[in-house]
């Protein structure tokens, strides 16, 4: 539409805009312009109320609002509430298409003090109002998606307190209450499967960061292309098949918790330059970043190699090995602490009875085929037994028959009485007296216990205890 001659007038030095001029300006103007007179009579409406209710300016002019509603009602306009209080208003209003407006109204008062005008600016927000429950919806996602985070990490953490009946595991555990207040780095050594990750969890759940996230990577697990992504995350378009909005890594998610490497021993020596920066100055640069992020997380480390014997092969970087060192805790391998068997084991069953809802018991000949194997994988290979033996034997009883032959074979029966002489009775009696003694508080750990298993008073129990195991 060709818009008239804009005349300006140099004496006032202002604009002056002819009728059609501003006709065509209000026509443009993308929110609704109504105006009713004192006798809310519709005096003009521009285009836009085509766009919200679908009627022509030329169909609502010269009506009444009342009049207007009857041919196409919407949610009442704001005319007669402002006649009748004298003030402007807002409200937010629903049109017959479904657009959501936020109308305001303004009364335009002659030199009496009554009411001329009112003129009605409605602007459409409907797409704001998407956007809005758009983002509603994403904040409820946000939150949901955190609340399942939490019930994961507690599920992740939910362990038991570290058994341990054995002098060695006892000590380690003193040593871990102390250690695990600070944020020291700790490195943990020791076969597969004697616990390792485990305690990290431990030592983490007794911090001062056990809120915080606890987060494990296996060196070893992941392929060596992968693992500085993962640890380091990227930024977009850091490499081909990159994710095009970057990623996390799983440094910056242990941020004010714990970050947990098992088998550190496996990653390479690029990877040990990067994972040093992080430990000495707690920075780093994602893969194909330039800004540097901080990030506040305390280290455990782990793994089965023998890191002094890597050092000096000049597969493992000497001064990340002394930084990952400050507190180093070796887990003595199962067939060096007997004393923790028997427990784990009964830990182990009543945890899978129960998870497979069966009842089962151990007999005392099984028992000692358990207590005298050797157990090369540790405590993994133990409670796998158990898992296995619990689903497996439908009798109550997990007898000698329902061990696996390797476990069976390994089995040397242990011969209470050995004399290359004959000696006397007396002797003899008390040798064998001795030895069931030790063996049954070995196992038991209580008198009241052995007194049960040998079948004698809790008294006489207590005072061969005292007189056998006092060296023990």
């Amino acid at each position: 539409m060709a818009v008239s001659e804009i005349k300006e007038s140099k004496k006032e030095n202002r604009f002056e805009l002819d009728y059609e001029t501003l006709k065509t300006i209000l026509d443009n103007s993308f929110d609704e312009i109504y105006v009713t007179n004192a006798d809310g009579v519709v005096v003009y409406v521009n285009k836009a109320s085509e766009r919200l209710y679908g009627m022509k300016p030329s169909e609502l002019i010269g009506k009444t609002s009342q009049e207007v509603s009857e041919i196409n009602p919407w949610s009442p306009r704001l005319s007669p509430m402002v006649l009748q209080k004298k003030r402007r208003l807002t409200i937010e209003q629903k049109t017959c298409f479904g657009k959501t407006l936020v109308t305001t109204a303004t009364p335009v008062f002659d030199d009496n003090g009554n009411i001329k005008l009112i003129i009605e600016n409605s602007r459409d927000i409907t797409e704001s109002e998407g956007f809005k429950q758009e983002l509603e919806i994403t904040k409820q996602l946000l939150k949901q998606h955190k609340q399942e985070v939490e019930v994961l990490r507690k599920k992740e953490l939910n362990i038991p307190d570290f058994i341990a009946r054995s002098k060695e595991m006892k000590d380690i555990l003193k040593l871990v209450r102390h250690v695990a207040l600070v944020d020291s780095t700790i490195l943990l050594l020791g076969e597969s499967g004697t616990g390792k990750g485990v305690l990290a969890k431990h030592i983490h759940k007794i911090s001062n960061r056990k809120d915080g996230p606890f987060i494990t990577i296996n060196c070893a697990a992941i392929p060596e292309e992968l693992i500085e992504s993962e640890l380091f995350g990227y930024e977009r378009g850091a490499f081909t098949g990159a994710d095009g909005k970057g990623k996390i890594g799983l440094i910056e998610l242990a941020n004010n918790g714990t970050l947990f490497l098992d088998e550190i021993g496996e990653i390479s020596l690029k990877l040990q330059a990067k994972l040093l920066q992080v430990i000495q100055e707690n920075k780093f640069y994602p893969v194909g970043g330039r800004e540097v992020k901080n990030v506040n997380c305390r280290i455990i480390a782990a793994t089965n190699r023998d890191l002094q014997k890597v050092v000096k092969e000049g597969r493992f970087r000497e001064d990340l090995y002394y930084r990952l060192n400050v507190i180093e805790i070796k887990i003595p391998p199962l067939r060096e602490r007997s004393e923790d068997i028997v427990p784990l084991i009964y830990y182990f069953l009543n945890k899978y009875d129960k998870k497979y809802k069966f009842s089962h018991e151990i007999s005392q000949e099984c028992m000692d085929i358990l207590l005298q194997y050797s157990w090369p994988g540790n405590v993994r290979q133990l409670e796998n037994l158990i898992e296995r033996l619990v689903v497996t034997v439908q009798d109550t009883v997990i007898d000698t028959c329902h061990l696996p032959k390797v476990i069976y074979q390994a089995f040397k029966p242990q011969n209470y009485i050995n004399f290359p002489v004959l000696v006397p009775l007396e002797e003899a009696v008390e040798e064998v007296e001795k030895k069931l003694i030790i063996k049954a508080y070995k196992q038991l750990g209580s008198s009241y216990k052995v007194a049960k298993a040998l079948n004698i008073s809790q008294s006489k129990a207590s005072r061969l205890i005292r007189k056998y195991c006092k060296d023990e």
